[in-house]
């Protein structure tokens, strides 16, 4: 199906980055920023709106150095999306409060959203992002882990985390699956979709699994470039880039470098997740996706977590 997308300005295929941010800061992530620019590959950086409460560390938008680069990085043309109001717990009230001053920084609304790990007000997360039976299952083995329930999330109109109407609002576009394969248009080839069981989230799309510097680095191998350009496919890793990208030092990992090198020497359309999934929402034949494309895609998913464990331990 992507071989059919005629990509702007007649590149050879489409390639972004979401990167979650994570125990991000100015010092351990700036450097990547500086080297994606120079090359002209355009992504999109997520932020939290208030400093972290779990168990995660990183910078936040009420920090002033962190604010400046964030602005700046918005200004040299990367987006700026939105990884939950913060790291832990954190009220309707006060969701709703860091989605305003997410509005008052940065300028405009939040397109771009994805849930962080095991935040309670996630949006159908959990059991949720997944069809029956795979759902089922998933409750089943967190009882076992966990001995409760899974949360309520903020998607449940009873919770007192509950955001899903302002989600629906202000958000376009949430991610939810993720595979190991360099083409995620092929796995995921009629994203963005919505979901008529899923109405606070109006499109949901996927993305490539780059979580660390090692499995971005092995993502992005010449082959799995040549199969990328060759297929004319599009790619949206997700990644973390304060885990290894930078060493103490503030060195970009060389390997990184390289593989950024090749992917911009290949004639590809470099631009941030929402305004490629914007362009996608424009094809004819997307948008739809019943309960068998679901399930099929949710199994796909599940193979790919299998195949991630036997090989990363993770």
């Amino acid at each position: 199906m992507s071989r059919s997308i005629n990509w702007p300005a007649g590149a050879k295929f489409a390639f972004t980055i979401f990167d979650d941010t994570d125990n991000s800061t100015v010092t351990n992530t700036k450097p990547v920023y500086d080297y994606l620019y120079e090359k002209s590959i355009f992504t999109t950086k997520s932020v939290w709106c208030f400093p972290p409460r779990g168990d995660y560390g990183g910078q936040s938008l009420q920090e002033t150095d962190y604010l400046k680069w964030v602005k700046n990085l918005q200004s040299q043309g990367f987006e700026i999306g939105l990884h939950n109001v913060g790291d832990g717990a954190f009220t309707r009230d006060e969701i709703i409060r860091g989605l305003k001053e997410f509005e008052q920084k940065i300028g405009t609304a939040p397109k771009i959203h994805c849930n962080h790990v095991s935040n309670p007000d996630n949006l159908y997360w959990w059991d949720r992002r997944f069809v029956w039976p795979i759902s089922a299952l998933y409750r089943v083995a967190y009882w076992l882990k966990k001995r409760s329930p899974v949360p309520a999330g903020g998607d449940n109109p009873t919770s007192k985390l509950f955001w899903g109407d302002v989600a629906k609002k202000k958000l376009k576009y949430v991610r939810n699956l993720t595979f190991c394969q360099i083409n995620t248009l092929a796995c995921d080839p009629r994203m963005p979709w919505g979901d008529p069981s899923k109405p606070y989230v109006n499109f949901w799309f996927s993305s490539s699994d780059g979580h660390n510097v090692n499995l971005f680095n092995d993502l992005l191998v010449p082959g799995n470039l040549d199969r990328l350009e060759n297929e004319g496919g599009a790619c949206i890793i997700y990644t973390h880039f304060a885990s290894g990208f930078v060493d103490d030092c503030g060195r970009l990992d060389p390997e990184f470098k390289r593989r950024i090198d090749d992917l911009s020497s290949r004639g590809g359309w470099f631009v941030p997740c929402g305004e490629l999934l914007d362009y996608l929402q424009a094809q004819e034949g997307r948008g739809k996706a019943g309960y068998w494309y679901r399930l099929s895609r949710n199994l796909m998913w599940a193979f790919d977590r299998v195949r991630k464990y036997i090989r990363y331990r993770m």
